[in-house]
């Protein structure tokens, strides 16, 4: 209705102008060429509003003229020109009345993957998770919880920390909206139980359990080079748009066998007010395993959209507010009947409050100036997680406390008691952005150039690690308490340009979307290699559409388009400012039957982990494909390839320390009246070497591979489409940087006092070949809907790359790192270093074939207001056993299912 509006707001003498939309949806169709059907000479194209102009030589002439509109994807349409004319083309495939089961490749100029309500609701997901599945490459997996869900896009993750950036290089855009983990510091400082570590979310991105699917009107995953409109990423984008409008009042139960899940929502609109407003809440109860009532997760969500639209002689307003809760919580507690009846547990609570409001206006007349948008979000959360245990010690042990460097006497810790540890985290994200797009008027070429700038600012206000260091959870803890409220604001500021044109020739449609955005990390020391720096990401895609063919008697359209982008991920708040570290020392270890005797003496050092020099994760991207249509059947293939050679990952460092070792034996326990007198006990002066972690550029990962997805019309008789769809994927994992290997070897009653460092150290490669093949079949008559997925993995491998035994350099104890040495491999600790791996380490490991086959059935009833659907993955499972170094590998699977019921009223 917008668009029709303004086309007659535009409305002048001297020209014929027109309006052209999609049949099915109404949506203004950009770039769709205007021909003048006799003489085959192209006129002029649709611009942003779906609009075009073709200047008048005469009313009679035009009164008679015929034009024909082509799109891509879409069936010409030829007609006889009118004024002010509205023109509806039809899709190759009509998506009136057509239920879409599948992802489908968008049709834009870099590869993504499009999701729509309908394929949501036939895959019955729990979480956000649960919809990977549609991506090529993708195949169905049993929803898991209990722990973080974290994004992959082409990669097959190895799970290690060190190569978490791809999932925290992954932009998660609500309505507009990013969400932002910069400041997540929720993690528990010396944790080594998997209670803690196994759902520590520190610098890994969006945790997908927290995303519900409800609400979801469609969701757009870009796997390639994106616009430069969104920033702060490395290795995708993934676009989520809620549904608005609509007078419905919702309900949806599902059931599995890990989780139940509530949903309701009711959807007001008054059309004559231009006014919407969209309610919902959402619960999800998930168990690791359904017997242990002592594991588990649940989610809550509550959510309220308003849309505001006014129009205006010249102008039209628009006007989004989003309010959103979100709470996430993770339980584990083990049976006191196990522990001594004591506690043993572990929680965790994020509750994220968000705020976001939009306004666009869109300009009714011929201007350069098309449109303008402000978009405002802030979000505060407030995280917290408790570790709650009873520890039982064996040995005298301390708890270092001194937050000054030097000698201090530590507390000796009781043999028994219970210990608790939490993480107060509040993080606060506020973002503004604003754009602008402007259009050049011209007949032949349709253009837009986006202007835009960008303001990202995360603090966390929260107390950061709280526990008692008189009883610590972690004995082990090498932190001091910090408040996280004193880590100074990430600020990160960015602009960018892009210029879109779609140019149609006789010879076929040019197409080019290339820009570049620069990124400036604000409010850092001087001392940091980011300060005044400012990082330039250019991105272009180009396409060329081949002219209108004709193959056995069917329109087939080909499309070309290749692309290359740098992206760029900026390092997170506890990437910059990571804890400060304790390293002590015991100088006298005095045990005494009295424990008013006992002493315990330490040398502590402080050492600041910050590296001044770390820099942006960067991710070179390339791309290549074809896209093609032949009466209504596509295929669409991609080859890609991404290097990122900055990668954040965690890097030992090592430094010699000099402390005293104070000789106990002289102490007359008899005679003591009070703790030992250190000035009355000789010692000697040793130096240790001590190693410590800081984070650096040091990840390199190289994606390599195929895509593909064929989609075919549905076949009349059969009432059936198919749909195939899979990729090749080789994913290269590589420590970039020298590595350090200290070995735990004791002599003389001293760990080894040399440290090895290596080249090519930790690497992997790993590949996988799969193809989903999905008959889905469409009963209208009976309202009845079902799919048969044969997902087929053809294999998969993986191989860890060769390692050095020898090291390059080593340092001895004094720090001083000197070249290695051939003689050294027979020093009576030099030797120690020279690591003895095993060729078999280094050898590819190969999986075989295996498929699983799943079914999806749904139901309308009463009217279409009752849904009912069930789903069973791997309803069979064909894993034949096979041989792996001389080991049978035996493999066997069970059935995963689920039932849901939706109702509308």
């Amino acid at each position: 209705m917008i668009a029709v509006v303004i086309l007659q707001s535009i409305n002048a003498q001297g020209v014929l102008k027109g309006l052209v939309t999609d049949k099915d949806t109404h949506e203004p169709i950009i770039g769709a060429t205007i021909t003048d059907a006799v003489k085959r000479k192209p006129l002029t194209v649709t611009n942003a509003d779906g609009c075009f102009v073709i200047p008048k030589k005469g009313d009679a002439q035009h009164s008679a003229q015929q034009i024909k509109i082509t799109y891509i994807g879409y069936k010409p349409l030829t007609v006889k020109a009118t004024a002010n004319g509205h023109y509806e083309l039809e899709a190759e495939i009509s998506k009136l009345g057509e239920v879409v089961v599948t992802a489908q490749e968008s049709r834009g100029l870099t590869s993504a993957s499009k999701i729509e309500k309908h394929a949501m609701e036939h895959l019955q997901p729990s979480s956000f998770a649960d919809l990977l599945e549609l991506l090529p490459g993708g195949r169905s997996k049993d929803p898991v919880l209990s722990t973080p869900n974290n994004i992959h896009i082409r990669e097959l993750s190895t799970g290690n920390a060190n190569y978490a950036t791809s999932s925290l290089g992954t932009s998660f855009v609500i309505d507009g909206a990013p969400i932002s983990t910069n400041a997540n510091m929720q993690y528990m400082a010396g944790a080594w139980d998997a209670a803690a570590t196994a759902r520590d979310n520190t610098n890994a991105g969006v945790d997908m359990r927290s995303i519900s699917t409800d609400d979801i009107e469609s969701v757009e995953v870009v796997r390639g080079i994106p616009s430069v409109e969104y920033g702060d990423l490395t290795s995708g984008l993934v676009k989520i748009e809620r549904r608005k409008g609509g007078h419905d009042l919702n309900f949806r139960l599902k059931a599995d066998m890990g989780s139940k899940l509530m949903y309701v929502a009711k959807d007001m609109e008054w059309q004559e007010k231009h006014l919407s407003l969209n309610l919902s809440a959402d619960y999800l109860n998930a168990k690791a395993d359904p017997r242990n009532r002592l594991e588990n997760y649940k989610r809550v969500t509550l959510s309220a959209r308003l849309n505001k639209a006014w129009e205006h002689e010249s102008y039209n307003l628009q006007l989004t507010t989003n309010a959103d809760y979100t709470g996430s919580f993770d339980n584990d507690k083990q049976d006191p009947d196990l522990n001594y009846h004591q506690e043993d547990s572990y929680k965790s609570s994020y509750n994220r409050m968000a705020l976001m409001s939009q306004l666009q206006m869109k300009m009714k007349r011929q201007l350069w100036l098309k449109s303008v948008g402000l978009t405002v979000s802030a979000a505060y959360e407030h995280n917290l997680m408790e570790r709650t245990r009873f520890i039982q010690l064996s040995r005298m042990t301390v708890a270092p406390t001194s937050k000054e460097e030097g000698e201090n006497d530590a507390y000796i810790l009781p043999f028994k008691y219970v210990g608790y540890h939490k993480v107060d985290g509040k993080p606060l994200n506020t973002y503004a952005k604003l754009n602008m797009r402007l259009q050049v008027p011209s007949n032949k070429v349709s253009n837009t150039l986006l202007l835009g700038a960008d303001w990202n600012i995360d603090k966390n206000l929260g107390q950061g690690q709280v526990f008692d260091p008189y009883k610590p959870v972690y004995t082990s803890i090498s932190s001091r308490q910090r408040a996280l409220k004193e880590i100074p604001a990430n600020h990160r500021v960015s602009a960018y340009a892009e210029e879109n044109i779609k140019w149609p020739t006789p010879v076929g449609t040019f197409e080019l979307m290339a820009g570049i955005r620069g990124t400036q990390m604000l409010n850092l020391p001087q001392a940091y290699t980011m300060h005044g720096k400012t990082y330039w990401d250019p991105r272009a895609n180009i396409g060329y559409t081949l002219p209108k063919l004709t193959v056995f008697g069917k329109p087939t359209f080909i499309r070309l388009a290749g692309g290359i982008g740098q992206h760029t991920k900026m390092p997170t708040m506890e990437q910059l400012f990571p804890d400060k570290l304790y390293i002590d020392f015991i100088q006298l270890n005095y045990y005494h039957d009295n424990p008013d005797y006992r002493r315990i003496n330490l040398m502590t050092y402080i050492r600041d982990p910050r590296n001044t020099a770390l820099e942006p994760a960067r991710n070179l991207k390339w791309e290549v494909s074809t896209d093609i249509t032949l009466g209504g059947n596509r295929l669409a293939v991609t080859f890609f390839r991404e290097k990122m050679t900055s990668g954040f990952r965690s890097q030992s460092y090592y430094d010699t320390y000099t402390y005293k070792q104070y000789d106990a034996s002289a102490i007359n326990a008899d005679a003591l009246t009070a703790q030992p007198d250190l000035g009355s006990l000789t010692y000697q002066e040793v130096n240790e070497l001590a190693g410590y972690a800081n984070y650096t550029n040091g990840s390199l990962t190289l994606k390599e591979g195929i895509e593909y997805t064929l989609e075919t019309v549905r076949f009349p008789v059969i009432l059936t489409r198919l749909t195939i769809n899979g990729a090749y994927l080789r994913t290269t994992y590589n420590n970039s940087i020298v590595d350090s290997y200290r070995p735990s070897v004791v002599i003389d009653n001293r760990q080894l006092q040399y440290v090895g460092l290596y080249a090519n150290d930790d690497g992997s490669v790993r590949e996988q070949f799969n193809t989903n093949f999905t008959l889905d079949t469409d009963v209208p008559k009976l309202k009845l809907g079902f799919s048969l997925s044969a997902q087929c993995l053809w294999f998969t491998t993986s191989q860890r790359k060769e390692v050095s035994n020898y090291p390059t350099q080593y340092i001895a104890p004094d720090g001083s790192i000197h070249e290695w040495q051939d003689e050294y491999a027979n020093d009576t600790y030099l030797r120690w270093l020279v690591r003895d791996y095993s060729a078999s380490l280094f050898e590819k490991n190969r999986v075989p074939f295996s498929m699983n086959l799943n079914f999806k059935v749904t139901k309308k009833l009463l009217d279409d207001r009752l849904n009912v659907a069930m789903f069973c993955n791997r309803l069979l499972n064909y894993a034949p056993d096979y041989d792996s170094r001389g080991t049978t590998i035996r493999r066997h699977e069970t059935p995963y299912f689920g039932l849901e019921m939706n109702l509308k009223i």
